[in-house]
């Protein structure tokens, strides 16, 4: 019998059952050191193999593991969202890419547009129901004004970089509005905030996902994929919620509805925030 270094209690396997320190104390070479990694995350039986092709394909999955207690095998919903938050926007910011919900246009039915833009395309989007527009139309303050006096790029430039560089903190405060949505719409269930929190934190981080892939494949694929998507909602809601297929379809309606309000206000006030600086 061994006793833990860390907290002094009896540990014989290779981790202490109290703390979850390894009993091992020898320093480990660092080829054992990538091994260990790459079995842990890179393997078909690593965590990070298991998460996204449960998260990809099974929608719903992770979170019914998650509530079952089955855990260990998957990477965390939080450690998830933040791994698929930096992957994604560091593409974002360094390809140069335009992340927008669209469900219409002459670019398609994408839900989540990754593709490269301009300034100029970005300009000739303008509609009088975007944030930018309402903030200007709207808004007179000493920033707004300097904004008003820059030429399209230069306000192209503006907006891209500092709504890059805040984007993804943005996406994880709305995560537990999502989440009191959910809660709202699935009272009944009586289901602790936490799971909501949890399958939140899934939906989000596959949207996350399904932003870069679009933004690596053709216009035809990238509408399938955004079709995908929508019913991936669907089908995640009725695995962890249960119910009725009419039941899951209008509830999940009134979620995405009220989401999205609560994306575009939210959306408003980043843009008033970052005009304001």
């Amino acid at each position: 019998m061994t006793s833990c270094h860390n907290c002094g209690a009896p540990a014989t396997g290779n981790y202490c059952p109290e703390c979850g320190q390894e009993t091992q104390t020898e320093p480990q070479s660092p080829a054992q050191v990538f091994h260990a990694l790459f079995a842990r995350w890179g393997t078909r039986n690593g965590l990070l193999w298991q998460t996204l092709s449960r998260l990809l394909f099974v929608p719903g999955v992770l979170t019914t593991e998650y509530v079952a207690g089955r855990r260990a095998r998957y990477v965390r919903p939080m450690q998830l969202y933040l791994t698929a938050s930096v992957v994604v926007f560091a593409a974002v910011q360094y390809f140069n890419l335009d992340a927008s919900v669209r469900f219409y246009g002459e670019h398609g039915v994408h839900l989540l547009r990754t593709s490269p833009i301009s300034a100029g395309e970005s300009a000739s989007r303008g509609t009088r129901l975007t944030p930018v527009a309402i903030i200007i139309d709207h808004v007179d303050t000493n920033g707004v004004r300097r904004f008003k006096a820059m030429s399209a790029e230069e306000r192209f430039r503006f907006l891209h970089g500092k709504r890059a560089q805040s984007l993804s903190y943005f996406v994880l405060v709305l995560v537990p509005f999502f989440a009191l949505i959910l809660s709202m719409c699935y009272r009944s269930r009586q289901r602790p905030y936490g799971t909501h929190l949890v399958f939140g934190l899934h939906m989000h981080s596959f949207l996350l996902l399904v932003v870069l892939i679009e933004g690596m494949l053709p216009a035809a694929l990238a509408n399938v994929t955004s079709l995908w998507a929508v019913a991936y909602f669907f089908v995640a809601l009725r695995a962890v919620y249960g119910g009725s297929r009419t039941e899951t379809l209008v509830r999940g309606s009134c979620i995405a509805t009220l989401y999205l309000g609560v994306w575009f206000v939210a959306n408003v006030l980043l843009v008033f925030g970052l005009l304001a600086l």
